[in-house]
């Protein structure tokens, strides 16, 4: 099955009755090799959350029209943050950190909100 194929796949069998693809839940269990999910694009929004996982988490190169949130975060490790490049509104809130924060080189014609 190609990645276009699987695309056409969950559009017909996973697509709600409001019109939304849902494909939240997938449990991968014992997998210990690297998830991606990278180069998703879509007109509508894009929601990730409830993420659990004991490896890092990297999200990088996004390129959104709209605002971006983020919020309720809990990290034993460190949060690095850097380059970001923002015509709207970031919101961040609610994050538990146990290790260090680190962010820098940031560009926001927008409110920013931590």
């Amino acid at each position: 099955m190609t990645k276009q194929e699987l695309v056409k796949l969950l559009k017909t069998e996973f697509t709600n009755e409001d019109g939304n693809i849902n494909i939240s839940g997938l449990d991968f269990g014992e997998f210990e090799g690297i998830i991606n999910l990278s180069r998703i694009k879509s007109r509508g929004h894009i929601y990730q959350s409830d993420h659990s996982n004991e490896g890092e988490i990297y999200q990088s190169h996004h390129s959104n029209e709209a605002n971006v949130y983020q919020s309720y975060h809990s990290n034993e490790g460190n949060v690095y943050q850097s380059d970001h490049s923002n015509e709207g509104k970031v919101s961040q809130s609610h994050h538990s950190n146990e290790g260090n924060v680190y962010q820098s080189d940031h560009s926001n014609e927008g409110k920013v909100i931590q």
